[in-house]
Order: structure tokens, then C-alpha cells, then sequence
């Protein structure tokens, strides 16, 4: 299959785990932090930034019918002084599953990866901690994928940003997807980790718990007051498009609004599309600060 590490889920049943029927969400992962993403909910003020950047947030996540819904989200933002000083953290994830059973497993991974940032050692670098953490989750999903039949393993894709002074970091594997709106340039700063055939098009070449060995996507540069990123799973980005998806930022919606309407455009438009998948979409903007 072209990937170190011998493969414990088979492509074939990770294929047949696509069907993509969609169901209702619970809640969102944001109780480690006081946070509420509301529309009118006070805005964040950016650890570190001398420009007095001010974070704004929105998310929403919505599921196929008749099973738990696979994506998860989460929020970070600490309120202690060592804390702020490794900026906010956001992450989502998508899992996939034949059986419909990764929430507990998707769920459980992303709350460590975010909660787990704020302890990794100071020395450590944003991308360094991100990078050993990754590797951590991927070997507990691939244990705990070692002890199920094949048709009950779960893999799942994750991507991460960590916004700290006035800089943005990422770390992604998988095909979740992250977009910036910067200046009427709507641009993909992750790649898919698929297969490019037409018909392979929805099967992961690297996720975690796929392999017993995970390379980790990095990514990082300047944020500028104005910018707008995008974290979205494939219900939002494969059923829209990367056009419908810019038009609808274009709008100068408030966050919590956008990440709605992206969500609820891509629920509308699941019946044209070739199949049914869980929708998440989180949208951060940065603005000056008031």
C-alpha cells in the first residue's frame, strides 16, 4: 500500500466504512476552557500578539442519521499565564469506521491532543510537541485497533492549529482540511492524505491508527488582522467545494453563523451528492483588537 508499518485496518473494509450516512451531534469538546462561541460571545484576545489581535470563533458539527456522529471538535483557550503563553489551541477530527463506533475513540483522541499540548515540556517547540503527540495518539489507536476484528478498527483524521503571538502552527494528517481567507485569496494550506484513483478517492494512505508508523503534516507562518481560517471535515468541503465554501467566508458572516451555514448548505446538498458523511466546519477570525 505504499506506507511503512503494516497496515492492521484493511483498505478494503475502511472503504466499505464510507457509505457516509449522517446523523445528530452531541456537544462539542469546550469544557476545559470557559469559552462560548456564540455569536455574542466576548472576543479572544491572541496570546503574545503586539498588534492586540482578537479571536473570534464559530463551529458546528452535524451527523448522518441512525448512528453517533464520527467528527469531533475542541477548543482550548487557558486562562493561566504559562498557558497563554502557548497560545489557544483548536483541533478536528473525523473517524471512520465500519461499524459507526469511532466516537469514543475520535472523541477521546482529540481531547488529549489538545488538552495534553498545555503539559508537553516548555523546551519543547510547537511543532515538536505537536509532532510527539501525534505520534503518541496514533500508537494507542493502533493498540487499541490491534485487539478488533478488522471491521471494527477505526482510523481517523486530525488536523491542528496552535495560534500563538502572531504566528499560526499546523499539524494534519488525514483528509480534513484547513483553509485562510487572507485578502479575497481563499487557499488550502493541508493536503489530502488519499489515494489519487477516482474510485480510491475517499480511502486514507495515512491517518491515525493506519500504520504503525505516522508522518505528520507541518505548516506554519504570520497571521494578519483580517484572516479568516476554515478546519473543515470532507461532509463540508467534498460536498461544497472550494468556491462554494470561499463565497459563503465572502458573506462577512459572524463566525458562529459561517460555520452554521456551511454546515447546514452541505446537509442540503447531501441528496445531489454521491454520498452521505458527518459535517463539521470551525471558523477563527482575527480582527483588531477593541
Amino acid at each position: 500500500m505504499g506506507r511503512e508499518g503494516a497496515a492492521v485496518c484493511s483498505t478494503t473494509a475502511l472503504l466499505a466504512s464510507r457509505p457516509n450516512e449522517r446523523h445528530s451531534s452531541s456537544a462539542p469538546y469546550l469544557d476545559m476552557s470557559t469559552i462560548d462561541i456564540s455569536p455574542a460571545a466576548r472576543p479572544i484576545r491572541l496570546p503574545g500578539s503586539s498588534r492586540q489581535l482578537e479571536l473570534r470563533l464559530g463551529a458546528a458539527s452535524a451527523g448522518a442519521p441512525g448512528k453517533p456522529n464520527e467528527d469531533f471538535y475542541a477548543v482550548l483557550v487557558p486562562t493561566d499565564a504559562d498557558g497563554m503563553s502557548r497560545g489557544v489551541m483548536l483541533a478536528v477530527g473525523d473517524g471512520v469506521s465500519v461499524s459507526g463506533a469511532g466516537r469514543a475513540t475520535v472523541q477521546a483522541t482529540v481531547r488529549s491532543l489538545v488538552g495534553d499540548y498545555y503539559g508537553a515540556p516548555q523546551h519543547w517547540s510547537v511543532g515538536q510537541a505537536l509532532d510527539r503527540l501525534l505520534r503518541a495518539a496514533n500508537e494507542w489507536v493502533w493498540a487499541q485497533n490491534a485487539r478488533l476484528p478488522v471491521h471494527d478498527c477505526i482510523v481517523m483524521s486530525v488536523s491542528l492549529i496552535v495560534l500563538r503571538s502572531q504566528r499560526y502552527y499546523l499539524a494534519h494528517v488525514g483528509d480534513t482540511r484547513v483553509y485562510r481567507l487572507r485578502r479575497r485569496l481563499f487557499q488550502q494550506l493541508t493536503t489530502d492524505h488519499t489515494w489519487k484513483r477516482h474510485d480510491m478517492r475517499h480511502v486514507l494512505r495515512r491517518a491515525l491508527g493506519l500504520d504503525s508508523h505516522l508522518v505528520v503534516d507541518f505548516a506554519e507562518g504570520d497571521v494578519e488582522s483580517g484572516d479568516i481560517f476554515l478546519m473543515v471535515t470532507d461532509g463540508v468541503w467534498e460536498v461544497l467545494g472550494d468556491t462554494n465554501m470561499n463565497e459563503l467566508l465572502a458573506q462577512g458572516l459572524e463566525p458562529d453563523a459561517a460555520a452554521r451555514a456551511l454546515v447546514d448548505t452541505a446537509q442540503r446538498h447531501q441528496a445531489a451528492y454521491m454520498g452521505r458523511n458527518d459535517a463539521t466546519a470551525m471558523t477563527l477570525s482575527l480582527e483588531p483588537a477593541t
